[in-house]
């Protein structure tokens, strides 16, 4: 079974009535093990609030103890008493949500989880915000690229952002990183999402981009544009394209996901050894507490995260052993005949 962490978000939110509602599903435990990070006296207290049936709740210690068809729980709260309290930032509910993410990404490090679902916090990423992905880089290191992703069913959407060029090496290095971003986008979209040649829309004011996709398409990325933000959306040329990135264009690509269905949207961070979805939805301290919250986007996140995980396997199986060039000489024999010799001289 597909092990899928789960991130307990800020315990004033909405995070765990979006969990515990999931987890209400029986098909949930039919296609994958969740493995849940938080406390097990919060989710107690908060079944009994949200007048929830009970599920069967495996409390372990470590993630080495889950068991297949059940919601497990590793309970990080041992020795804490964690107090919930609806619509209030906390330092020690941030730091309740900090403690869930890291040890879900040691967890995934020492290979006991496949991917990770993160529920909505301080620590997430939105359209403007990128908090996830910078504290992911802080914990597990390295120099690797990541990209935040919102994604709407055929609808995938980037921004980036071209570097400043002030000078003619400026320049040089901006189009350098252009060129390695969507190099790197197109990689991506053909792991995460089994594409074999994606069609990839850049949107973008400057006319100076054109020579740049040129050059991309002449090594087979097939990048295209650049393309009038405006115009764009407006004419859903998006439907086009297997992914649509906006470089300095924020404002068109709000207008884009605003006209898209909220409960189908996620978050996806590509570029990372671990797979990171979740549900594009606010902390909504507002509703907190009031079990009125929808737990749909947060399993649209879920189903996500193991597609994409099943993709990689599949484009993992499909690459592992290329074959190899074979060159075959064409228009000359190479076996050498001396003719000048009878048959009985040889």
């Amino acid at each position: 079974m597909i092990r899928i962490g789960i991130t307990q978000g800020d315990i004033n939110g909405i995070g765990y009535e979006l969990i515990l509602k999931t987890m209400q599903s029986p098909e949930i435990l039919e296609i994958c093990t969740p493995i849940i990070f938080g406390s097990a006296k919060v989710v107690d207290k908060l079944m009994h609030t949200f007048e929830l049936e009970s599920f069967p709740l495996n409390v372990i210690k470590n993630v080495d103890e889950a068991i297949d068809g059940r919601v497990n729980l590793v309970d990080l709260s041992i020795g804490k008493e964690l107090q919930v309290q609806w619509g209030q930032q906390t330092e020690e509910a941030l730091r309740a949500e900090a403690d869930s993410l890291t040890a879900a990404i040691h967890a995934h490090h020492n290979r006991k989880i496949d991917l990770l679902v993160t529920a909505p916090g301080n620590l997430d990423n939105d359209l403007e915000s990128h908090a996830l992905c910078e504290f992911v880089h802080r914990v597990m290191g390295g120099e690797e690229t990541s990209f935040d992703w919102v994604i709407n069913g055929s609808l995938r959407t980037l921004a980036l952002h071209s570097p400043e060029a002030s000078t003619e090496l400026g320049e040089g290095i901006a189009r350098e990183n252009i060129v390695n971003d969507i190099r790197n986008v197109n990689t991506q979209l053909r792991r995460s999402f089994r594409f074999i040649e994606p069609h990839i829309a850049v949107l973008c004011r400057s006319p100076k981009l054109e020579s740049i996709l040129n050059e991309l398409r002449e090594n087979h990325v097939m990048a295209f544009g650049p393309f009038d933000p405006a115009s764009f959306v407006e004419k859903e040329m998006w439907r086009h394209y297997d992914a649509v990135l906006f470089l300095d264009c924020e404002k068109e690509r709000y207008l884009l996901l605003d006209q898209q269905e909220k409960e189908s949207t996620y978050g996806f961070v590509s570029g990372l050894p671990l797979i990171i979805t979740y549900p594009l939805i606010p902390i909504s301290y507002e509703i907190a507490g009031k079990g009125i919250a929808d737990e749909i986007p947060f399993r649209q996140a879920i189903y996500a995260g193991i597609d994409i995980y099943r993709n990689r396997r599949a484009f993992a199986s499909a690459t592992r052993h290329p074959l190899e060039k074979q060159w075959i000489p064409k228009g000359r024999d190479d076996v050498k005949l001396d003719l000048s010799k009878s048959e009985d001289e040889e």
